[in-house]
This record gives C-alpha cells, sequence and structure tokens, in this order.
C-alpha cells in the first residue's frame, strides 16, 4: 500500500521548508493527517487479508460524482460477487463522540466531519458506477487501537455504521453467508478496474494550498546520510559537502521532488538552481536523459521531464 500522491507531495514541501516558514506548522499538520490516514488504512487491510473470500480491494480511490462537477473519495472498496463493502476510515485516538443530533464527530473541543454522512453519500454516489443492483454496506472503520467512542443518544441506531479493524472479518462473513452471488469474478475485477481506470487523484495547487512562495523552498541536493541539502557532483560522483560520503544517483530523488513540488516543466537555469548544480554540461545531461518532450524557443526552452522514480 503506497502513499497518495497528495500524501508524497504534503511530505515533499514539508521536507523543504524552514522551521521558521510562517506555513510550517500547517503543512506538518497536514502531513500528520495524512501519515494517519495511511496507517489506518494499513491496519485494516491487515485484518482483510486474513478473509478467504474472492474479491477486489481498491484504496484511495477518488472518482467523479454523478453531476461530473464534484468528486467523492473512499478509503477502501471490497468488491465480493455478493455484495460490496466501503469504508471510510478514521484513525483518530482518544475519547470520541458521534453526536447524532448535531452530525458531529467530537474529541474533546475538536470536531470534526461527520464520517457517517460521509460514508452514505459515498455509497449514494458509488450507485451509479454498478453494473447492475447490488448490495453496498457503508462502514466507519474507527482504526487507532487507543480511540474510545461514545454515542449521543446512547441507543442511536447509527452505531450498526461503527466497526473496528479485528471484526471486519467476522462482520463481513456474516454478511456474505448464504448469499448469492450477483456478480462473477469476471465482473468483479471488470468493475475493480473500471473504478481504478477513473481514479482522479486528489491534486489540487500544492504550494497555493498552502500560500507558500516558490522561492521559499528549500533547494539542492539531499543527502541520504547526513540529510543535509550540501551534495554537490564532484569528477562523476555525487558528493556530500558535510559528511563527505559519494553516491552515484542522489540526484535522482532531488528531480521526484522538483516533479512533486513544481511540475514536469522546468528550463536548464532552473535544474541548476534546484540542484545546486553549476555546470551547464552536467545539467544538459540530465535533462538530456529524463527529458520526454520540450517547448518554446531557444531563448526560453522548457523540458517536460518524466520522474526517475516511477
Amino acid at each position: 500500500m503506497k502513499k497518495s500522491l497528495w500524501h508524497q507531495k504534503v511530505e515533499v514541501l514539508y521536507e523543504r521548508m524552514s522551521p521558521a516558514d510562517p506555513q510550517y506548522n500547517r503543512v506538518r499538520e497536514e502531513l500528520q493527517r495524512c501519515v494517519a490516514g495511511l496507517e489506518g488504512e494499513k491496519r485494516v487491510y491487515y485484518f482483510l487479508s486474513e478473509l478467504n473470500e474472492s474479491f477486489r480491494i481498491l484504496h484511495d480511490i477518488r472518482l467523479p460524482s454523478p453531476n461530473g462537477v464534484t468528486h467523492f473519495q473512499i478509503d477502501t472498496i471490497v468488491i465480493c460477487p455478493s455484495i460490496i463493502f466501503i469504508f471510510e476510515i478514521k484513525h483518530i485516538s482518544g475519547h470520541l463522540t458521534f453526536n447524532r443530533q448535531t452530525n458531529q464527530l467530537t474529541r474533546g473541543n475538536q470536531v470534526f466531519g461527520d464520517p457517517i454522512a460521509q460514508v452514505q453519500r459515498q455509497e449514494r454516489f458509488l450507485l451509479p458506477w454498478l453494473p447492475k443492483p447490488i448490495p453496498v454496506l457503508p462502514l466507519v472503520v474507527i482504526s487507532h487501537p487507543r480511540a474510545k467512542v461514545d454515542f449521543v443518544p446512547e441507543d442511536s441506531p447509527d452505531r450498526a455504521f461503527l466497526s473496528y479493524p479485528a471484526e471486519l472479518g467476522a462482520r463481513m462473513d456474516e454478511k456474505l453467508n448464504g448469499r448469492l452471488p450477483v456478480l462473477s469474478m469476471k465482473e468483479v475485477h471488470e468493475l475493480a478496474n473500471r473504478l481504478q481506470a477513473n481514479h482522479r487523484p486528489y491534486d489540487p495547487g500544492l504550494l497555493t494550498v498552502f500560500g507558500v512562495e516558490k522561492d521559499r523552498i528549500l533547494k539542492g541536493i539531499r543527502c541520504p546520510a547526513c540529510r543535509t541539502l550540501t551534495v554537490k557532483k564532484v569528477a562523476k560522483r555525487w558528493t556530500c559537502l558535510t559528511c563527505r560520503q559519494s553516491f552515484k544517483t542522489a540526484h535522482i530523488k532531488a528531480l521526484h521532488e522538483y516533479i512533486l513540488l513544481f511540475g514536469p516543466k522546468i528550463t536548464n537555469r532552473e535544474l541548476r538552481d534546484f540542484l545546486g548544480i553549476e555546470s551547464r554540461s552536467v545539467s544538459e545531461k540530465l535533462l538530456k536523459k529524463w527529458r520526454e518532450s520540450s517547448e518554446g524557443t531557444t531563448r526560453d526552452y522548457t523540458h517536460i521531464i518524466k520522474n526517475p522514480i516511477e
């Protein structure tokens, strides 16, 4: 299970910001949210992997809604021949209260969006994507092991939407037991492939979202050993000027980070500036290796480079 595109971008932005930057704490909080989300999905997947049933699992799927304008995102979809499960995963610790009178999830003074309403919306928007009528069971999964949950009122029927990772297997088996298949396994795979093909990753303008100017991004190639941004090209190797260790490919991750932050378009000057390269011939060799296409005039020549890590 890998990090989402948004998670990767936020992580790179965080690593290339000064702690003194006014947006540093905001970016750190968003990264913590991404890390918690991924940890929650991993915990859920661990228990799903114990099931013997034939199914397809999709993670972090974001699809166009029926109106074609907005999108809806589902943390985990499990497609079985007889039923589809959709999970809204909340990896939040502490004392959580589902207030069904205000439709809020709270932890002390913190107020979160209503995950029950979220998963109901996901169910509603998923239905038009299905090839034929098939039962859909939406669940909110509280994945953090140190979460304590209460409902207001205590006897709210919405408790039925709540589950925990360790009980998912038994709960799914209960729903699957004796239920006749609606989809063949071929149709299960076709549906999963169709949803995957229509996945639209959440990818707003990263720097715009956080209000970070391009010139506030820390430049240079990070040393894999000491983590400083002091790697330079010395002879035929990339050498860290801080710890003096040498590497063959330290620059590749920096190119990957540039693309995540700014996109695949880059000029020779921008490449040299971001990587801290003085030699134009060195930058030309890098561009020649990773360039997919180019555009512009000789004076304003822009290269479109492929991500060297994908």
